[in-house]
C-alpha cells in the first residue's frame, strides 16, 4: 500500500471513529433491554427498506420503547435550534465554530436552515441535517449533520459532523459529500 493511500485511509478512520463508537455504544446499551424493547426496535428496522434513515412527517412522532418519551419533528427541530443557539453564543457571538475533523481547520459559520425531513435511526437516535454558510461568503455553504438522543426526557445533540464541503465548480459553489448512509450507517466516500 502506498504512503498516500495509507494516509488517506488513516484520515477516513479518524473521521468515522467517534461516530461509529457512539453508535456502537448506544446500540449495545439498548440491546440489554427487555425482549419487548428489542422486538419493537427490530420491527422498525425490518420495515425500513431504503438505505436512508426513517423520515418523519411534520405531524409524526417517533416509535420509542415503553417508558421513553416520543418526540415530534417540531421537538427535534426545537432541540436543534436550542443547541445551535447555545453553540453560537460561545466564543465569537453569532458565529457557529466547528473544527473540520479531516483538515483540522476551524470553520466560522452562520446557521441557515434545518433540512426537511429529520430522521429517526433504529427507533432511538435522531438525525438532522443543516446548512451553514461561511461568515465571509453566504454562497459558500457547508452541510453539517447532527445526531441527537434522549437524555433525562430531553433531546440533546451528542455528535456533530461536517457532511458536505463547498467546492468551486463552474464559477459557483457546490457541496461535495464526504460520506453517505447505507442501512443507517455512515459510508465514507473517497
Amino acid at each position: 500500500m502506498q504512503a498516500s493511500e495509507k494516509s488517506w485511509f488513516t484520515r477516513k478512520a479518524w473521521i468515522a471513529l467517534p461516530v461509529i463508537l457512539i453508535l456502537v455504544l448506544a446500540r449495545c446499551s439498548s440491546d440489554s433491554g427487555d425482549a419487548d424493547q428489542t422486538t419493537n426496535s427490530q420491527k422498525q428496522v425490518d420495515t425500513q427498506t431504503s438505505d436512508e434513515p426513517k423520515t418523519l412527517a411534520a405531524s409524526e412522532t417517533t416509535d420509542k420503547p415503553a417508558g421513553n418519551k416520543s418526540f415530534s419533528v417540531s421537538d427535534i427541530k426545537a432541540a436543534m435550534r436550542e443547541h445551535i443557539s447555545r453553540r453560537t453564543a460561545l466564543g465569537n457571538p453569532g458565529v457557529f465554530e466547528i473544527t473540520d475533523p479531516r483538515t483540522s481547520q476551524n470553520l466560522e459559520l452562520r446557521f441557515q436552515i434545518i433540512h426537511d425531513p429529520v430522521r429517526v435511526i433504529d427507533g432511538q437516535f435522531y438525525f438532522a441535517c443543516t446548512n451553514f454558510a461561511a461568515i465571509n461568503d453566504p454562497d459558500k455553504t457547508y452541510d453539517l449533520d447532527f445526531w441527537l438522543q434522549e437524555l433525562d426526557g430531553e433531546l440533546v445533540v451528542y455528535e456533530e459532523n461536517v457532511h458536505k464541503l463547498p467546492i468551486r465548480s463552474n464559477n459557483q459553489w457546490a457541496q461535495q459529500p464526504r460520506y453517505n448512509f447505507v442501512n443507517d450507517r455512515i459510508n465514507l466516500l473517497r
